[in-house]
């Protein structure tokens, strides 16, 4: 079996993949920076937004399980246009709710399947990416990808803030759904190699792509560095999660609505692809899961500074901007870790999924318990922001322990000579 997929015959700018992931940043935007803010006016409790944020960001924990029908079933571009225009859709119907709060069951069932319909969109670009992209793009497709993630995020986020404060939830659901539908022409110039007719030919080649996706998935899982990657993405190094209620925190720092809108759209966004680029640098330049470790621990200071500071607007402000652009490190430093580990294979593309997947599913449950923290001691918004720091210091612990454990079997595996197991050392 091929470890590596054939050069595509017409490859993909790299550029291209900024604008793929719109349908993902769209619905991501709108859950963790809009309704937040939302929940917050309707006098929602951190608790609740908390439970509210971590079941529908949970699509994006367990995608893994239907990601690999993205590669056995039709076309990717099929695929990223179904999705695509499912989440345009649902952002729409979520519009037409008159109240949050009074439709709470409701809604987030709509939201939930927003981010499935968004994640599912991802996963089909992704697989494109993969497939379609010199191998000598793929670090320029990565980053794109990645700029239009954490940029598109914000600013999206931060749009349907502003135009609810100036005409209502209905106008800001409308254009998100309206961005999301323009951004199906994005997948336009990807060309993509043709499947097998007939039934019994393409169930054939199902058959033999399912085999290599689970032989691959296997072989990568139960390696040192596939197992001990697992766990690193499992545990909250750089999961980000003040991110997800962020917008909601404003009041209790006494922010304006325009400096909310402001730190988590358009100056968030920047400041987390200038630490995407920046933590990109830093994986290139030492070990990368050393790197993560950096991150994260980098993330922890700056959730720390806004546990000491006072609740001003100014603390909100600087010290969201701080956490986005170390997230944006984390994120860049984990995704290259990631990148690693998948390498070039048949199931790439699954592969990749399912890394990424169990670290939002740390995302996830650290949103939870962040939530939680504010009903702790009385401290309200600040055990928010110490259960973050906690949390990001007991991964970090765990990642050190992954490091120490590859560092000792790689030793003995190389006859002792003691190198450590860099990212990408040691094929998967």
């Amino acid at each position: 079996m091929s470890r590596s997929d054939p050069a595509p015959l017409r490859p993909t700018a790299p550029a291209v993949f900024a604008a793929t992931i719109v349908p993902f940043a769209a619905a991501v935007g709108y859950g963790s920076l809009a309704v937040p803010r939302w929940l917050e006016d309707e006098h929602v409790s951190l608790a609740v937004m908390g439970v509210v944020s971590a079941i529908t960001m949970a699509p994006h924990a367990v995608k893994v399980l239907w990601a690999p029908l993205v590669d056995l079933v039709g076309g990717r571009k099929a695929w990223y246009l179904w999705t695509t225009l499912a989440t345009a859709a649902l952002l729409g119907v979520l519009g037409l709710l008159p109240d949050l709060t009074g439709h709470l069951v409701l809604f987030t069932v709509l939201c939930t399947s927003a981010q499935i319909a968004g994640t599912t969109a991802a996963v089909a670009a992704d697989g494109l990416m993969a497939s379609t992209t010199r191998t000598g793009d793929k670090g320029k497709a990565g980053g794109f990808r990645m700029a239009g993630n954490v940029g598109g995020t914000g600013v999206l986020g931060a749009l349907a803030i502003e135009l609810a404060a100036h005409a209502d939830r209905r106008a800001a659901c409308l254009v998100l759904s309206a961005v999301t539908l323009v951004s199906m022409a994005a997948v336009l110039p990807i060309h993509e190699a043709r499947r097998a007719r007939g039934e019994a030919a393409a169930l054939r080649e199902a058959l033999h792509r399912l085999r290599e996706i689970v032989a691959d998935l296997f072989r990568t899982l139960v390696s040192r560095q596939g197992w001990t990657g697992l766990v690193i993405c499992a545990v909250p190094v750089g999961a980000g999660a003040l991110t997800n209620l962020f917008s909601g925190m404003g009041a209790s720092y006494h922010a304006s609505l325009e400096v909310v809108a402001r730190v988590n759209g358009l100056a968030g966004g920047a400041l987390g692809a200038l630490g995407s680029l920046a933590g990109g640098v830093l994986a290139d330049r030492m070990n990368r899961r050393l790197a993560y470790a950096v991150s994260g621990g980098l993330t922890a200071l700056t959730a720390m500074g806004m546990f000491l500071g006072p609740l001003t607007q100014g603390t909100y402000a600087w010290g969201t901007l701080a956490y986005n652009f170390a997230n944006g490190m984390a994120f860049a430093t984990l995704a290259a870790l990631i990148l690693d580990m998948v390498g070039h294979s048949p199931a790439a593309a699954t592969k990749y999924t399912a890394f990424i997947a169990v670290s939002n599913l740390a995302s996830s449950y650290v949103t939870y318990f962040d939530g939680l923290g504010s009903e702790v001691g009385g401290l309200g918004v600040r055990g928010t922001v110490l259960a973050d720091v906690v949390m990001t210091a007991l991964g970090i612990v765990a990642l050190l322990a992954m490091v120490a454990v590859t560092r000792r079997e790689g030793a003995r595996a190389r006859g002792g000579d003691g190198r450590a197991l860099a990212g990408g050392a040691e094929p998967s």
